[in-house]
């Protein structure tokens, strides 16, 4: 119906919902539309947005093997544009990485970083692996100082 602003708003609530009671699959598939309704609606941020919520859906996509749905969300992430407004991150560390890489260079639990970005443990506990591997650290101590090297504290 056209009315992509109130759609935005229903898929926060729906997001927030899943998040809350832990329905990490259900989660996952609601950041594919509303992702897709940030980019039909294309205002400020609404791309960045899109991205993240795109990078964290394919973190539970694959934790939770779900490959037609990453099939679907790398389909989508390939149709944003190219430009993004945020510079690229160190060792191809993907946006909501960069998060919890600042997160973890300030000492913060994987349940206290769950808790402030609003995301399933088992998701930073994903992006805790990822980072380490992506920047070649064999723990969180090296992470957080790979993290200060790098301006990412």
């Amino acid at each position: 119906m056209c009315r992509l602003d109130r759609a935005v708003e229903h898929f926060q609530s729906a997001m927030d919902f899943c998040q809350k009671s832990g329905f990490l699959s259900q989660s996952a598939r609601v950041s594919l539309y509303y992702a897709g309704t940030l980019l039909e609606r294309g205002g400020a941020g609404d791309r960045d947005q899109a991205q993240t919520l795109i990078e964290e859906a394919l973190v539970q996509a694959d934790s939770l093997g779900m490959g037609p749905l990453k099939g679907q969300l790398t389909k989508l992430q390939d149709e944003i544009p190219a430009s993004r407004t945020g510079s690229s991150n160190p060792a191809g560390l993907t946006q909501r990485e960069a998060d919890v890489i600042r997160l973890i260079a300030q000492g913060k639990t994987d349940r206290e970083i769950a808790e402030e970005l609003i995301i399933a443990i088992r998701t930073v506990t994903t992006h805790v692996g990822n980072i380490l591997n992506k920047t070649g650290a064999a723990n969180r101590a090296e992470a957080a100082s790979f993290a200060t090297r790098h301006g990412l504290d």
